[in-house]
């Protein structure tokens, strides 16, 4: 059977969490900073457990979303600068939601301009809408084109290399 916890929780940010982890203390309920201070400098026999610490966990400590994508032409030898390819996007992203969906911060990190590929960074609130405007984008000046999200990850560094095209020699 599930107990209600003794201890409630505060959370506070402490200088050493890192990649997503932060240490929260927990604390008896109805005893102020100041009598919990007195109680851990003077380490009284049990209230000494007051000092102990949990670790919780954060899914997502990333701020940001990145995206490699690939834009596909019907027709072969099209190409675009990056102002172009920008465009692109923010009309994709009007199309399908309007102003809202044109107003959404999206930055364009890298654009290989023979290949079409880029790599975008969008704000994790933002990445169902950029994806799915993306993913229904049909053409650009009347000529058949779709875009390819090809990785994507929380992290810019995982999309340095694709596993799936690794070759061992």
């Amino acid at each position: 059977m599930w107990e209600e916890p003794r201890f409630g929780l505060r959370r506070h940010r402490l200088p050493f969490s890192s990649l997503g982890q932060q240490l929260v203390p927990s604390f008896p309920e109805g005893k102020s900073a100041e009598e919990i201070k007195c109680m851990i400098e003077s380490g009284d026999g049990q209230d000494s457990k007051l000092s102990s610490y949990e670790r919780i966990v954060l899914k997502n400590a990333s701020e940001y979303y990145y995206l490699k994508i690939h834009l596909e032409f019907q027709e072969v030898g099209i190409s675009l600068n990056a102002v172009e390819f920008k465009q692109l996007i923010v009309s994709a992203l009007k199309l399908l939601h309007g102003e809202v969906g044109a107003a959404l911060p999206v930055d364009v990190l890298s654009y290989e301009e023979k290949n079409l590929f880029a790599i975008l960074r969008v704000p994790i609130i933002g990445l169902v809408k950029l994806w799915s405007a993306l993913t229904l984008f049909d053409s650009y000046q009347n000529r058949k084109c779709a875009f390819r999200v090809t990785q994507t990850s929380p992290f810019l560094l995982a999309l340095a290399g694709n596993s799936r095209e690794l070759v061992l020699d």
